[in-house]
């Protein structure tokens, strides 16, 4: 989070439950030199993971870079974060590579 005050393309919005805040995503508002965008973040707090919330909040991201024009989204994570890697897998992220990168599995959504 406190990167995001730092670098001036990364914007931070909460996940909330109702009024509860229960996490957040941080996202890069310009493409890369390639034309990507990333995700740097998506974190749950640990007392509110399983409930749908990165899920749907990965929904809104997606529905919201799609309308700002964004033509692919890319996301990383650990090799042993099975549930990421399916979470991402079921919004249709396909792994860019068989390659660890910086020790992460990075995946990439093609959008409309």
């Amino acid at each position: 989070m406190a990167e995001s005050k730092y670098v001036g393309d990364f914007k931070l919005r909460g996940v909330y439950s109702e009024a509860l805040l229960v996490g957040f995503i941080v996202f890069c508002k310009s493409p890369d030199e390639d034309g990507n965008h990333w995700i740097p973040a998506l974190m749950i707090d640990q007392n509110h993971q399983g409930n749908g919330y990165a899920k749907a909040a990965m929904k809104k991201l997606i529905h919201l870079m799609e309308q700002n024009g964004c033509k692919t989204l890319m996301i990383g994570h650990r090799p042993d974060n099975f549930i990421a890697g399916n979470l991402y897998e079921s919004l249709g992220f396909q792994r860019a590579s068989e390659d660890i990168i910086d020790g992460e599995i990075i995946r990439f959504l093609q959008l409309n």
